[in-house]
C-alpha cells in the first residue's frame, strides 16, 4: 500500500519503504512538514514520533491540529526531551515514552524495535517521524547518528512503511552521508515572503522552490 501525501508536497504517494530527509534552517516549519506527512486519514495506519526537542503533550497537541484525530491506540510518542528538561511529572502509557534523554540511544533502540516488530506481526501500515537528529547529533558522533539511521531505515523498510527524518542546517558532510540512507530530500528555506521547500530524488511534478 502506497502512503498518500494529498496537498503537503506535489508527490501523490510514496512507495512503501520510502524513507525521507528533510534538512533546513531553523524556523523553516520542518516539523510541521514532517507531522503533515505523518498523518492520513486511513483506519487502520499508526504514526510513531520520536521528539528530541518538543514534550510530547505538545507534539500530540499539534499532531491533531493538523491531521485530526486518530484513535490513541495508533499514534505513539517516544520522548527524548522531558525527563531531561527536569520540569514536572511524567507519566508513561501504552502510547507514550520517555527517555532520560537524547544521550539514551540503546534505550530508543529497544523501544522502537518493540513498536516496529508490533507492526510487522500486525502488517498495518506506519509513517513514522524523528524531530530531530540534530540533537542526537549534539550528542553522539555522525557515524553512530548514521548506524542509527541505518538500522531505522532498514526497519521501515521491513514493515514497509514511511520514514520523516528531520535534521536542522546539516553540515556537507552530514548530508552527505545521511544521504545515502534516504530516498531523496525535502530542502527547506525562509525568504522574505516565508517558508520555501524544494524536492530532490522524490519524483516531484515540479522542480525547483515552492511556498509552503
Amino acid at each position: 500500500m502506497a502512503y498518500s501525501t494529498p496537498g503537503i508536497v506535489p508527490v501523490d504517494e510514496f512507495a512503501p519503504g520510502t524513507s525521507i530527509l528533510v534538512a533546513g534552517p531553523p524556523l523553516t516549519r520542518k516539523r510541521e512538514l514532517m507531522i503533515r506527512l505523518l498523518g492520513d486519514d486511513a483506519a487502520d495506519e499508526g504514526s510513531i514520533m520520536v521528539t528530541t526537542k518538543m514534550g510530547a503533550g505538545k507534539l500530540l497537541e499539534l499532531f491533531r491540529e493538523w491531521n485530526g484525530d486518530r484513535p490513541a491506540d495508533r499514534l505513539h510518542v517516544v520522548d527524548c526531551v522531558t525527563k531531561e528538561r527536569g520540569i514536572g511529572t511524567v507519566r508513561e502509557t501504552e502510547t507514550t515514552a520517555y527517555l532520560s534523554s537524547s544521550r539514551d540511544l540503546t534505550g530508543l533502540s529497544i523501544e522502537l524495535s518493540g513498536l516496529f516488530q508490533r507492526y510487522h506481526r500486525s502488517g498495518d501500515p506506519m509513517r513514522f517521524g524523528v524531530h530531530s537528529l540534530s540533537t542526537f547529533l549534539m550528542y553522539h558522533n555522525l557515524p553512530r547518528v548514521y548506524r542509527m539511521m541505518h538500522v531505522l531505515s532498514g526497519q521501515i523498510e521491513s514493515v514497509d512503511g514511511l520514514g520523516v527524518f528531520v535534521v536542522d542546517s546539516p553540515t556537507d558532510r552530514e548530508l552527505e552521508m545521511l544521504s545515502q540512507l534516504i530516498d531523496g530530500v525535502i530542502e527547506t528555506r525562509e525568504t522574505d515572503t516565508g517558508c520555501e521547500f524544494r524536492l530532490r530524488g522524490l519524483g516531484g511534478r515540479a522542480a525547483g522552490w515552492q511556498a509552503y
